[in-house]
């Protein structure tokens, strides 16, 4: 008996050195795979779908959920990956401006006084507002918030998507600044802005946090903080995820962490004139001229301030963009991919002008629009 009782618990022993063994192989492989799979590069595309594109009257184009949205002068429409029309609204704008977050899309006519909110079903709703529009933005509910100036005086209110107005800050320009930029939070209860202040001859920055939340009605007028920044113009601002805030400055940037109340984070200073800004959820960058290399740099930073990457970039680009852990560059013609570790993924160019493109999977499909069609492309090695 005692012997079989040894042999069981060798063969309980063996059979579980066995099955680790298998799965630790099966680990390694698979780990193998992905990222020799996320790790590709790409050195052609094949076309999958294609639907007929018209760039009158063109206003721009914004990514949207695996989608993009065309805007125009006459109206706004959605294509999805696979070509398909998902909805389409008319309207009339002199200067049609735009944005999206998850579901939703708004297009305002700056200068004018109509915006018009868009979800996955279509026209959502429709504001008139009292004073001409400078930006807008949307929250992930349809949530929008919309600046304007009018003589001496700007405006940030905040609606929903059914026109209820949610809340106001109306500020002096002569003694609070001239605003050069808003940006929403994802929940769309949190604002941020940035105004130009010019007093004595000197030029200073101030950055305003307003909650619209339960816990921003302890505050005058909504003001959950507010930084001065006396070195320099910080011409843009943006929530990077709910709670986190960038402040783009002529020779940097700072971070902002606003749960309810905003407090400085982190300040980064740079060398070198900032070309271009880019960011998403995850990350926040700038790209660098030294009139002394010969290509830009690009610095890419987590949301906590940390370098995760530093490249030089030889590739004239128009537009920039980060788009999960992919950073895309654009011009009439061509295309470069890169992974944040800095590894090229895909550089191309096309026989026909470059208006837009976006990722469809974030693997190896892509929607690419130039003025002629809207083009759902898978890219082969």
């Amino acid at each position: 008996m005692r012997d079989f009782e040894n042999r069981r618990k060798r063969y309980r022993r063996n059979r579980a050195i066995i099955f680790t063994t298998v799965l630790v192989v099966i680990i390694v492989i698979v780990a193998i795979y992905l990222f020799k799979l996320f790790n590709r590069n790409y050195q052609d595309y094949q076309v999958l779908a294609r639907v007929v594109n018209t760039e009158e009257n063109l206003g721009g184009y914004m990514e949207y959920n695996g989608a993009v949205v065309r805007y125009s002068k006459d109206g706004a429409l959605a294509v999805d990956g696979k070509g398909n029309l998902l909805w389409n609204g008319s309207y009339e704008m002199s200067d049609p401006i735009g944005d999206t977050c998850k579901d939703y899309a708004v297009v305002a006519d700056r200068g004018g006084k109509n915006l018009y909110i868009f979800n996955k079903d279509g026209l959502a709703g429709s504001i008139s507002t009292n004073h001409p529009i400078a930006k807008v933005e949307v929250a992930e509910q349809g949530v929008v918030a919309v600046l304007m100036i009018e003589e001496d005086l700007s405006y940030i209110e905040l609606y929903n998507k059914e026109g209820d107005l949610l809340g106001e800050k109306i500020t002096n320009m002569v003694a609070d600044g001239y605003p050069m930029d808003i940006s929403i939070s994802q929940d769309g209860k949190k604002i941020a802005a940035t105004y130009l202040c010019i007093s004595k001859g000197e030029m200073t920055n101030n950055i305003l946090f307003l909650n619209f939340g339960p816990v921003g009605k302890n505050f005058t007028d909504r003001t959950a903080g507010a930084h001065i920044h006396e070195s320099g113009i910080v011409p843009k601002i943006t929530f990077l995820d709910n709670d986190t805030v960038a402040a783009f400055k002529e020779d940097g940037l700072m971070v902002f962490s606003m749960e309810e109340i905003a407090e400085i984070a982190e300040e980064i200073d740079v060398q070198g004139k900032i070309e271009s800004v880019l960011h998403n959820e995850k990350y926040v960058g700038l790209v660098l001229k030294d009139d002394e290399a010969m290509n830009p740099k690009l610095l890419l930073y987590d949301l906590k301030g940390k370098l995760v990457l530093d490249m030089e970039v030889d590739f004239k680009y128009e537009s920039i963009y980060l788009s999960e852990d992919e950073i895309i560059l654009i011009n009439k013609t061509s295309c470069l991919i890169y992974k944040i570790s800095g590894v090229e993924k895909f550089r191309y160019t096309f026989t026909s002008n470059v208006s837009a493109f976006y990722p469809i999977n974030h693997l190896d499909r892509y929607l690419l629009v130039n003025p002629e069609e809207f083009l759902e492309i898978q890219l082969v090695e």
